[in-house]
C-alpha cells in the first residue's frame, strides 16, 4: 500500500514506482471510480483500440462494488 498526501489544490502525486509499474507517463489520463467509501484509480491506455468492445449488463463501478462486498464477506468469515 502506498500513502500520498493531497495538496491544498486537491492534487496527488503518483509515486514513481506506481507510475513505472503501470506505465503511466506525463499527459496520460487515469479514471477515478467512486465506490462509496473507496476510490479506485485506473490508468486509461490510449494505445489500446479495444476500449468499449466489451459490454457489461451493469456499470463497471457496480460490478467492482459487488466484488468488494464479496471480498469483505470472505474476510469476515476468516
Amino acid at each position: 500500500m502506498v500513502t500520498v498526501k493531497v495538496s491544498s489544490k486537491g492534487q496527488i502525486v503518483l509515486p514513481k514506482s506506481i507510475r513505472e509499474k503501470f506505465g503511466i507517463k506525463a499527459g496520460d489520463e487515469v479514471e477515478i471510480l467512486d465506490l462509496g467509501n473507496e476510490l479506485i484509480i485506473v490508468p486509461i491506455k490510449k494505445d489500446i483500440k479495444l476500449r468499449g468492445l466489451v459490454k457489461f449488463d451493469k456499470p463497471v463501478t457496480e460490478i467492482l462494488k459487488e466484488v468488494r462486498e464479496e471480498e469483505e464477506k470472505l474476510e469476515a468469515k476468516k
